[in-house]
């Protein structure tokens, strides 16, 4: 192999592993917290989800599930006792309402990469950068 493709593929390894590594700040119910990304295998399930996903009733679950799952503080023992929680995935909903669970949940799914970044289109409506590039091809 190129020692200069194989130095480029090697850098790519890494800065992706780096990636996966980052930690974000969002705000879960006007208090800012650390996430982190999934492992790829996760990522492929919760891809997975969301292409079945039929509204909200399937959505804002997965949403749920992946702001808990992206949290560590909110894994913490003392906070479902805290707040009456039996079963760990309660917390999200505990603490968020629907619209704050989607807003969230739709952050990390574009920090992560599940979804696209919202762009305005010509015709003032948004949608994805995918689905602006498949309308245009």
């Amino acid at each position: 192999m190129d020692k200069n493709l194989l130095d480029q593929l090697a850098a790519r390894a890494e800065q992706k592993e780096k990636d996966r590594l980052a930690v974000k700040v969002f705000s879960v119910g006007g208090v800012d917290m650390q996430f982190h990304k999934p492992k790829q295998a996760e990522q492929l399930e919760y891809y997975g989800t969301l292409a079945e996903a039929e509204g909200a009733e399937t959505l804002i679950p997965l949403c749920a599930q992946l702001i808990y799952d992206c949290c560590d503080d909110l894994h913490d023992p003392e906070l479902h006792k805290a707040i009456g929680v039996t079963d760990p995935y309660d917390t999200v909903p505990k603490l968020l309402d629907v619209r704050e669970i989607d807003r969230l949940g739709g952050e990390l799914m574009q920090w992560i990469g599940l979804i696209g970044t919202p762009v305005k289109a010509a015709d003032g409506t948004q949608s994805t950068q995918a689905e602006e590039t498949a309308k245009n091809s």
